[in-house]
């Protein structure tokens, strides 16, 4: 996976077009429509942009970013993996750090969740949803993408549709019985390289 430069400047607005970020980065087939996800970069930023297609639109339907920052790959979210579990509604969303194996929430509250908060160290998320789908803008410092020196960083995707409990996770691994496993196994992850 590529990070290739913005082409035109982006407006950080939740507003997610083909005409802003261009050709998608990845397309992924549900039930639902294709789900379109954006990688691009500027001097200072990552964006990543999604277009949710979903018309019976529910909370919790969701997309997990998952950022292995030191790109060791370990087999267990470790201190240098995050997951930003974005809900449909971000104020149920929840951003995760690895800690020995396993997602630790903030200040260790299962509970916790976004609620009007929409930035934390180095992030911030955007996102509109209407009667078609929703659509997402998470920007990250480019720092994010620059802490693993030579190697280079991981990046892996799960996106959920509460219609039919739809689950697709990327990349798709052999082997893996359900799709959320991606997120427990950073060893399992996309490289991601500038450009």
């Amino acid at each position: 996976m590529h990070l290739r430069p913005v082409e035109h400047p982006v407006v950080f607005d939740g507003n997610v077009t083909r005409e802003e970020y261009g050709a998608a980065s990845l397309e992924l087939t549900r039930p639902a429509g294709v789900a379109l996800i954006w990688l691009r970069r500027d001097e200072r930023f990552v964006y990543l942009a999604a277009l949710l297609p979903d018309t019976t639109g529910y909370w919790g339907d969701g997309l997990a970013v998952n950022l292995d920052t030191n790109g060791d790959r370990a087999d267990g979210p470790m201190h240098d993996d995050f997951q930003w579990d974005f809900r449909r509604v971000l104020d149920s969303s929840v951003v995760y750090r690895g800690e020995m194996g396993r997602w630790r929430a903030p200040r260790d509250d299962p509970d916790w969740r976004m609620g009007a908060e929409r930035e934390g160290g180095g992030w911030e998320v955007r996102s509109i949803s209407g009667a078609d789908g929703w659509m997402l803008e998470l920007r990250l410092d480019v720092a994010w993408f620059q802490q693993s020196g030579a190697v280079l960083p991981g990046l892996a995707f799960r996106l959920f549709d509460d219609q039919g409990q739809d689950w697709v996770a990327w990349p798709a691994v052999a082997g893996r019985k359900h799709p959320t496993e991606i997120e427990l196994h950073p060893s399992d992850w996309a490289p991601v390289a500038l450009q």
